[in-house]
């Protein structure tokens, strides 16, 4: 089925619509799990006394990009500096990069604190790339709405941001997708399928030309995956090559992944329609899901445990209302669309 789609800029427009919302990170937990989806975004539980640690991490990295990436050629404040202000006094420990260099076990994900990890990141970060001086930035954290149809019929709204969008001046002015990610492990290969930045693409373009920042005809031509890994500096001497020494001076067999890497992926126009179709087509199941039209299923993999719901789910599988019990004491609800609804002043 075809799509169509219209735009509109949240920032200062209250909210209001009977159509469904649907985000970035709820089409994540979806695909993950049916079932974490359902009581995440349909029920709004969160655990009380918790925070997802990973999410307020990311949120963090990437405000602190934001004001780093300032329009233009200037930069603003070290993201380093940023990072650390926004933390305040928190305390919090997540799951970094899996193992380290002596570790014979590299699937054990290792615990950092959350402030720390972070400083060392964006100090890295900066220390790596410097100030980008060829990156003219045309735009910065954008959020929009998209209202996705299928045979002419509205069937739900996709509220998300963009990281931003800047013409690169090393490569002939090319206009680029900046995407911004945190993660555990550098792995680029899903990166010409990837959904995610995928759909910002497909929407900030014609985002920008509506409001007169990119000229007709003008197109994003690529997305630049910008990745930080989860993970501390090592302290050890490298060679003129970047290889990590011994104390004695050769070359160590155990040399660490990259903290840092920029993956281009070219995008093409036509592109563009398929990429919002499959939004659409996501959508579409996630409404039979809601309507009892499809059961909620669940998908049971060795990260089970790290979710949120996993004692719950444990019990909810054990049929009976036990479940429910432990979702009334240790849960509470919050709408999972506040942040957009506090952005949009609605």
């Amino acid at each position: 089925m075809g799509v169509a789609y219209a735009l509109t800029v949240l920032a200062g427009v209250a909210v209001s619509s009977d159509l469904v919302v649907v985000t970035t990170s709820e089409r994540s937990s979806f695909r993950r799990c049916p079932q974490q989806w359902y009581w995440r975004y349909r029920m709004g539980l969160i655990p009380k006394g918790e925070s997802p640690d990973a999410l307020w991490f990311g949120i963090g990295v990437h405000i602190a990009l934001a004001e780093w990436y300032k329009l233009g050629l200037k930069r603003g404040p070290h993201p380093a500096k940023t990072f650390a202000e926004w933390c305040g006094e928190e305390e919090r420990e997540i799951r970094a990069s899996y193992g380290d260099r002596d570790s014979e076990w590299y699937d054990e994900p290792k615990f950092e604190d959350a402030r720390d990890l972070g400083i060392a990141m964006l100090e890295g970060y900066v220390d790596e790339y410097g100030k980008d001086p060829t990156w003219d930035v045309i735009a910065i954290e954008q959020q929009f709405r998209i209202t996705l149809m299928r045979a002419g019929v509205p069937i739900a709204e996709f509220w998300s941001t963009f990281d931003g969008v800047y013409r690169d001046l090393a490569d002939r002015g090319k206009i680029k997708l900046m995407e911004h990610k945190t993660t555990r492990a550098i792995q680029p290969a899903y990166l010409a399928l990837d959904d995610q930045g995928g759909a910002y693409w497909a929407v900030a373009g014609y985002l920008l030309r509506k409001n007169g920042i990119l000229k007709p005809g003008e197109d994003i031509a690529e997305i630049t995956y910008n990745f930080l890994r989860k993970a501390q500096p090592d302290p050890r001497e490298r060679n003129a090559e970047g290889a990590y020494l011994n104390l004695d001076g050769s070359v160590s067999k155990k040399q660490p992944p990259p903290l840092f890497a920029r993956e281009p992926v070219e995008r093409h126009p036509a592109e563009q329609k398929r990429q919002l179709e499959r939004l659409s087509d996501e959508v579409a199941v996630m409404n039979a899901m809601r309507s009892g039209e499809l059961p909620i299923t669940k998908s049971t993999t060795k990260d089970c445990t790290f979710c949120e719901f996993f004692v719950m789910c444990q019990l909810h599988e054990r049929g009976g209302d036990k479940w429910q019990s432990l979702q009334r004491s240790e849960y509470y609800q919050r709408n999972p669309y506040d942040r957009y609804l506090k952005s949009a002043g609605g």
